[in-house]
This record gives C-alpha cells, sequence and structure tokens, in this order.
C-alpha cells in the first residue's frame, strides 16, 4: 500500500487516516475520549515490520466534525473501521489498541472477528468500569494529587482543561524521566475535542462492558500489561488472558500505562515474536 495520508468518505463525512511501513497490515486503534489517531509516533518502530494503519475518530485531527453527538461513540468508530478495511481492500489486518484504544479493538474483534488475523490488546480493561485499584480510587496513593489536580484546572476552559489534565496525569503513568518528556511532549502539542471528550465521560463509561463476551474471542490474541499502570489495573490484562481462549499474557514488569516507552525493547520483541508465531 501506498504510503500518506488520506481521507476516506463515509456518510457525507471524510475521515482521515495514513499508511505507513511495510510488511503485513497491523491496525492501530484509536481512543476514542478526545484526541486524534495519530499521537504516538513513537509506536512507529513497528513500521519496521508492519503496514501502520491509523484514524482519527470524527472530530478529531483529518476527519471532519460530527453533526449528531453520537457519532462520538466507539460503535460509530468501529463501523468507520470496518468501512476504512473495505476501502483498502485488505481480506484481513492485525488489530492493536492500547488503554481506550483497546477497547475500540475489542468491540471491532467482536463485531468483526472473520476480519481479524490477530489481536493485540495493551494495558486496557473490558469495562468503564475500570477505576479500582488507580488513582481514581481513594484507596490509591496517588488520589490525594489526582484531586488536587482536578481543582487546580477545574477553572479552564473545557478545551484547555482537558490538555492541562491529561498532561499532568499521564506523568504517573510512565517511569523513567525521558518517558515522562516525551509525554509532556505530545500531550503540550495535542488538540483536543472537549465535547468528545464529554460524551466518553458522560456516555462512554457507562456503556462499554465486554467482559462477559470475551470468550467469543477465537482469534490469537496477545495481552501486555504494566505491572505499574495506575491508570488502569495490570489485573485487568490478566482477567482477559484468562477469558480470551488460547490467549497470551506478557506483564512487562518495569511498565507502566505506555510499555513501549518504559521497556521498548522487550516491548516491540515480544510483539514480533508474537507474529512469528504460526
Amino acid at each position: 500500500m501506498n504510503n500518506g495520508s488520506f481521507t476516506l468518505s463515509v456518510d457525507a463525512t471524510h475521515i482521515g487516516y495514513s499508511i505507513f511501513g511495510t510488511g503485513v497490515p497491523l491496525l492501530i486503534c484509536p481512543v476514542s475520549w478526545g484526541v486524534d489517531g495519530h499521537r504516538w509516533e513513537t509506536l512507529d518502530e513497528l513500521a519496521k515490520y508492519f503496514t501502520l494503519i491509523r484514524l482519527d475518530p470524527r472530530g478529531t485531527g483529518m476527519s471532519d466534525d460530527v453533526t449528531n453527538k453520537d457519532e462520538f461513540g466507539v460503535p460509530v468508530l468501529v463501523e468507520d473501521i470496518e468501512q476504512l478495511r473495505i476501502h483498502l481492500g485488505i481480506e484481513q489486518w492485525n488489530v492493536m489498541g492500547q488503554s481506550a484504544g483497546g477497547w475500540t479493538a475489542l468491540e471491532y474483534t467482536l463485531a468483526y472477528q472473520a476480519y481479524v488475523k490477530k489481536l493485540i490488546v495493551v494495558c486496557s480493561a473490558p469495562t468503564g468500569k475500570f477505576h479500582k485499584g488507580t488513582f481514581r480510587d481513594p484507596s490509591h496513593p496517588l488520589y490525594p494529587e489526582f484531586e488536587r489536580i482536578t481543582k487546580e484546572i477545574r477553572s479552564l476552559p473545557a478545551a484547555e482543561r482537558v490538555k492541562a489534565f491529561n498532561r499532568a496525569i499521564y506523568q504517573f503513568d510512565v517511569q523513567t524521566q525521558k518517558a515522562k518528556k516525551l509525554i509532556d511532549d505530545i500531550f503540550a502539542d495535542a488538540e483536543f475535542n472537549a465535547q468528545r471528550n464529554q460524551y466518553f465521560v458522560m456516555n462512554e463509561l457507562n456503556r462499554y462492558n465486554v467482559t462477559e463476551r470475551l470468550h467469543e474471542i477465537f482469534v490469537p490474541s496477545l495481552i501486555i500489561g504494566g505491572k505499574h499502570d495506575v491508570h488502569v489495573s495490570s489485573s485487568w490484562s490478566e482477567l482477559m488472558a484468562e477469558k480470551i481462549s488460547g490467549s497470551q499474557l506478557v506483564m512487562m514488569e518495569h511498565s507502566g500505562h505506555f510499555p513501549w516507552l518504559d521497556e521498548p525493547n522487550q516491548f516491540f520483541s515480544t510483539i514480533n515474536n508474537f507474529f512469528l508465531q504460526l
């Protein structure tokens, strides 16, 4: 496939997407909470081995704004992904998602499993009720800091508030100073859709729950967790690996929410080894 940035027409709107690299196609599923699907250029290491396919959810990045707030939902994002697969003429592709991008990956796989060759879920959960054991949990040591940040940004305009919150809170989720700087640089430049973020908080957190459907997934699956993840407890990775038949669990012992930043060599070799397996 030709590398570059493109747009796809879907239901009278335009979805921005990009293709980068060579090799078997690997869809990098975006999060749905208000940022575009091209934040993590640090994953470009994978382009040495795969053709990376990314898309921007409606209302972010290269994609058009929405006309109906329901377009912010993951189910619409899943359908846009499927339209992209059809447009690209891909019979089967590999699907990967991290954090809320893992929600996208799981829901897409459950809806269109016949078109998924392999699935990778990184530092994610099968439900929107995942806060126990994280910094949002009053019993967590970082909860007072979470409260302080929340109060400090409360008076900011919506888009600035979302940016300030994520820029500060993601510092909890990496283990090295180099990774902390990368996170800060990424979110300092990111643009956020405050309406999409609000929809995620008010609707998706309550709607999303595929826990009891994980047993329906039969494609080869790799679940990666971060032992020091304070955003999504690593226990959720263990649960997903338990419920998805035949899946592999790899726990990154020195990583938080972004293992490709904390332990890049192990992270990328783990993924490559997974794809080398028949």
